[in-house]
């Protein structure tokens, strides 16, 4: 036939083809994995970075709410405390670590555990503690079951009381003796995952710091309210008696005890003025209240402290560390302690959630 020529495709099986082949199903190495992969790497850091940003914005914003909310007229506050709150709540996870357990709550191992004997008087007031908590109402509430993390707070007691004392085959009879007791105690941070409830005391942690700060800005601001309407009291009390005492020079001989009364008035406003003046340079602006909050949280070991809490307890929870050969239970917690003041024990507990 006439026409166009006929062209030879080349065969499938050719070198052109099977190295298009080869590109296409041959798995890639691992260079090229990493280069395909950094995409994905890049798009999860960023997004890791974006909340932990987030996250620190929050914690931010709770603090300062607590501290003084009128911090937030300061530009730029987020800023300033960043590296403050970081700290501060590294520090707050230190604390945590000393914290011992988790111990397992039950009543029906109430007798089983000495350390659970020694935080409750009775089955009945562990089971109390447990069903009438707020926090666990509300988990009630939500309708969460199973296991339930959380952190243990208590006041801890000492009494003085008279008892028997066994020394060799004798027995002392009105030997004075320590015993331990524990109440008010508070369910804190509960969730059902551990690392949840360790982060929920850190913030609570933060919380504490933030209040120290709220309490010294609020006394600062107070007592500037309280020297104000000093100042205007005096104020008013001199200018009655500067009045009287024109009034009655008109008709008689002033009273010389009245001269001595309006100077000691004197005396004081300017005491008072001169207080209020060095108090009005370190608490008339959001900028002092900022400076006060970053203060407290740069240096948080100031403020809340966490230290290890140790005794030996007989079966009575009376104090036998001095007595070896009395058989008694080591007993191990943690003490938060704010300003040397408010302390309280704690320790990390366990315990299964009821429905109604």
């Amino acid at each position: 036939m006439g026409g166009y020529p006929e062209v030879t495709r080349p065969p499938v099986t050719s070198y052109k083809y099977r190295e298009v082949i080869k590109l296409d199903c041959a798995p890639m190495s691992s260079y090229e994995k990493t280069k395909a992969g950094w995409p994905a790497r890049l798009k999860r850091s960023y997004d890791q970075n974006r909340a932990g940003k987030e996250a620190l914005r929050q914690v931010t914003e709770q603090v300062v709410a607590t501290a003084d909310p009128t911090i937030r007229q300061v530009n730029g506050y987020h800023k300033i405390l960043r590296t403050s709150v970081v700290d501060a709540t590294k520090y707050c996870r230190t604390l945590v670590d000393v914290i011992p357990g988790p111990v397992t709550l039950s009543k029906n191992r109430y007798y089983d555990d000495p350390l659970v004997k020694a935080l409750f008087a009775s089955p009945i007031q562990l089971e109390e503690v447990l069903c009438m908590a707020p926090a666990t109402r509300e988990l009630r509430r939500q309708g969460v079951t199973g296991e339930v993390v959380a952190m243990l707070t208590m006041s801890k007691e000492e009494k003085t009381i008279f008892g028997h004392q066994k020394e060799g085959e004798l027995i002392r009879r009105d030997v004075v003796q320590q015993a331990v007791s524990f109440f008010d105690h508070r369910i804190v941070a509960p969730t059902d995952d551990l690392e949840q409830t360790r982060e929920g005391i850190i913030n609570r942690g933060l919380e504490v710091l933030a209040t120290v700060a709220m309490e010294r800005i609020t006394g600062l601001k107070s007592r500037k309210a309280e020297l104000r309407e000093k100042r205007e009291y005096l104020k008013g009390m001199m200018k009655i008696m500067s009045g009287r005492s024109r009034m009655v020079e008109l008709f008689s001989v002033p009273d010389p005890s009245k001269i001595v009364e309006f100077h000691k008035a004197g005396k004081k406003l300017a005491e008072v003025e001169a207080e209020l003046a060095q108090l009005s340079g370190k608490i008339a602006y959001p900028e002092h209240s900022l400076g006060y909050l970053k203060e407290i949280m740069e240096n948080p070991n100031d403020s809340l402290v966490v230290s290890s809490q140790s005794f030996r307890l007989d079966w009575k929870g009376v104090r036998v560390e001095n007595q070896p050969d009395v058989e008694g239970n080591d007993i191990t917690l943690a003490e938060f302690s704010v300003h040397d003041e408010f302390k309280r024990s704690a320790v990390l507990v366990k315990f299964e959630m009821q429905t109604d």
